[in-house]
């Protein structure tokens, strides 16, 4: 960590800088505080590629990319200006050191602490892939250590040309000596290749060296290309045999992140916490990660500020908050983190020729606009776009450390309780009279916490976080870390299956449903007992309903299962970002700002309507949708909510002032509520009571 000069900016979008973190052929990363208090690295692109329209374009894609990654061992994308004179892209800070320098600094690492970091940097990697993203750089210097285990950053970033580290032949980025042979050949590149860098990332921990030797890049990149690696100071059987399993040719020869993770499964070792790394390593990741908690705030007229990276950011990365709520007659548990898939082309295609019906107009007409709702009150709440659901007669509402309890009637804030984390977001999931609170340092310490939305106590924790947040199914809460079922007024566990669920759960109309990369499996929510299970590739979002269990698939299939067996399957051609299940019908929304009604018995959809994406539409789709009282509530990227008429398509209204589109508006008591950007909660009135709420 280094001063700011005099020619770096005082902000950054709304972020402050405080010191600078380092600088490569890229651009200059700084550390910089947000306005909720939260510390980010914030890598700000030089000027020399911020001018190329190619390279701009690359950086648009690569946002959407890392913001839809989520993940333990990952660091979550927090904002981005892609459209700023000079682009920047900001993620969660992170303190500790980066892998590389841990090695260059302290030497190889012990076979404990190895075997520790294979496993979190599997798991990461399986989080990465899982939502449609290759790393194609994953190395050394992309590997932090930290307190909270080891975090991969710089996830599907595209990088320039930069002759130190990154290097471009014949159009492939990547650095040489971890890299794998199809990035060297030129040849397309998928999850197997940031397998093979693993292996390389792996012979490096362990023995202070490259596995494919020293020299210029094309000698090293030779040596990748015919797979000449030095494995001599690797001494560990088990870890030679990972490490050749990942350097096979064939990438369809490797194993995947995931089997990675299942073969290095129970490791009796925590990533909580510094124990894990050697001693030397130990201490200086907690001195920085002491240090990033007195860091202080500079003079407000440190140096003239630096128009050139002054703009408000253009659009703030799907997923970062990963959230999920509450939906009538179901509960999501998001597959694959938040569910976020690819936006390319085809899926409008397939709607259009599958449907028998026609689009619906955006607007009330063809020629008119839709109205706008009013505006009945505001209430600051947070510092930033808050969270938002609502169960018991309140509304829950959350931001960064904060989950606060509101009356909607009369705008009282019954309850409010804060985290222990000054660095990592809070998130929140609702169901029975329960919120579920996870967050670094937790409620009561490292833990998933239970708070009681009518009186804001604590019910009950469990301990080690993070734990993936639960889904509920009326009076009981399902955690997929083991499976199990736990009574949600008094945390008694009820049962745990052995059934795996490393993608998610799905729980809805008396089933709850496990999934893994290679499955769904459906449990009896009283018993545990195993009723029926399905094969799909990665699935990565789901619901149920009904007899019905919904999910897509890793090809942007989306299945339709029934007791087991395939009710119907349509191949969408892209991913959708979203889908719900109400009275029958299945809402999902897709790429380009299509929102599709189908049949959920047939899979034929009923209509289909294109609302505007605005600026958003670059970087995806639309985020969250909700369905109450025969209206489709939707926040989308173009900084909108949309009320939709759930039996036709119509728009009805619209309500447009930066709206978060981290939640869907929530109708309740007569009004219809949405959070801004300023961290307000706004209690609309639709024109003429149009989804107005129960």
């Amino acid at each position: 960590m280094q001063p700011v000069r005099p020619q770096d900016p005082v902000w950054i979008g709304a972020y402050r800088v405080l010191a600078r973190l380092g600088a490569g052929g890229m651009g200059v990363v700084y550390l910089a505080r947000s306005p909720g208090g939260r510390l980010a690295a914030v890598k700000v692109i030089r000027e020399v590629y911020a001018g190329d329209p190619d390279f701009r374009a690359r950086f648009r894609r690569e946002i959407v990319a890392a913001g839809r990654v989520t993940g333990t061992f990952t660091a979550a994308v927090l904002d981005a200006g892609p459209e700023a004179d000079r682009p920047w892209l900001a993620t969660a800070y992170l303190p500790g050191l980066t892998l590389s320098e841990a090695v260059a600094t302290y030497g190889g690492m012990p076979a404990m602490s190895v075997r520790a970091l294979a496993a979190g940097l599997a798991e990461a990697l399986d989080a990465i892939h899982r939502v449609g993203v290759v790393h194609r750089d994953f190395k050394p210097g992309n590997v932090i250590l930290t307190a909270g285990g080891p975090r991969v950053i710089d996830f599907g970033i595209a990088h320039p040309t930069d002759v130190t580290a990154i290097t471009r032949v014949g159009g492939v980025v990547g650095s040489p000596g971890f890299m794998s042979p199809e990035q060297v050949a030129g040849e397309p590149v998928g999850p197997a290749s940031d397998v093979f860098t693993l292996g390389s990332v792996l012979a490096y921990a362990a023995t202070g060296a490259e596995a494919f030797g020293e020299g210029p890049p094309q000698a090293r990149m030779y040596r990748v290309l015919t797979r000449q690696a030095d494995l001599s100071g690797v001494t560990e059987a088990w870890l030679a045999d990972l490490i050749t399993a990942c350097f096979r040719a064939k990438p369809q020869h490797r194993p995947t992140a995931a089997d990675l993770l299942g073969s290095l499964g129970g490791t009796g070792t925590s990533l909580h916490g510094t124990a894990w790394l050697p001693g030397s390593v130990a201490e200086a990741v907690d001195r920085r990660t002491a240090d990033a908690r007195q860091i202080p705030e500079l003079p407000a007229s440190h140096v003239a500020a630096d128009p050139a990276v002054l703009d408000t950011p253009t659009v703030e990365p799907e997923a970062v908050r990963p959230q999920r709520k509450p939906r009538r007659r179901l509960i999501v548990a998001g597959l694959a983190g938040a569910g976020v898939l690819a936006a390319t082309g085809g899926v409008a295609a397939w709607f259009v020729n599958d449907r028998k019906e026609t689009p619906t107009p955006h607007g009330a007409t063809a020629s008119a606009p839709p109205p706008e709702a009013a505006v009945l009150w505001r209430l600051h709440v947070a510092d930033y776009y808050p969270g938002m659901a609502a169960d018991s007669g309140y509304l829950v509402v959350w931001e960064d450390r904060t989950v606060r309890a509101v009356d909607p009637r009369t705008r009282r804030i019954r309850w409010s309780r804060t985290t222990e984390s000054v660095h990592v977001g809070t998130f929140v999931t609702i169901g029975a009279g329960i919120a579920y609170v996870s967050g670094l340092g937790g409620l009561a310490g490292n833990s998933t916490t239970a708070v009681r939305i009518a009186s804001g106590a604590t019910a009950w924790s469990y301990p080690g976080w993070p734990r993936p947040l639960p889904v509920t199914l009326g009076t009981v809460a399902f955690f997929n870390d083991p499976v199990m079922a736990v009574d949600a007024a008094s945390g008694a566990r009820r049962w745990t299956s052995s059934v795996g669920a490393a993608s998610g759960i799905i729980a809805g109309d008396g089933v709850v449903v496990a999934a893994t990369a290679k499955a769904m499996t459906a449990l009896d929510p009283g018993t545990g007992r195993q009723l029926w299970s399905y094969p799909v590739t990665q699935p990565s979002l789901g619901v149920a309903g009904g007899s019905i269990v919904f999910c897509t698939d890793k090809n942007g299939d989306l299945h339709a299962v029934r007791g087991g067996k395939p009710l119907w399957r349509k191949h969408l051609g892209s991913a959708i970002s979203e889908m719900q299940l109400d009275g029958g019908v299945l809402y999902v929304v897709a790429a380009g700002g299509a929102i599709v009604a189908m049949k959920a018995d047939t899979g034929q959809p009923r209509w289909t309507t294109r609302i505007a994406t605005g600026s958003g539409e670059r970087y995806g789709q639309l985020t969250k949708l909700a369905v109450s009282g025969g209206v489709v509530y939707l926040s989308s990227t173009d900084r909108k909510a949309y009320a939709l008429d759930a039996a036709t398509g119509r728009v009805l209204w619209t309500y447009s002032a930066d709206v978060s589109y981290f939640s869907a508006p929530v109708a309740v008591a007569g009004a219809v509520f949405v959070g801004v950007r300023s961290g307000d909660l706004v209690a609309l009135r639709p024109p003429g009571g149009a989804g107005a709420g129960p």
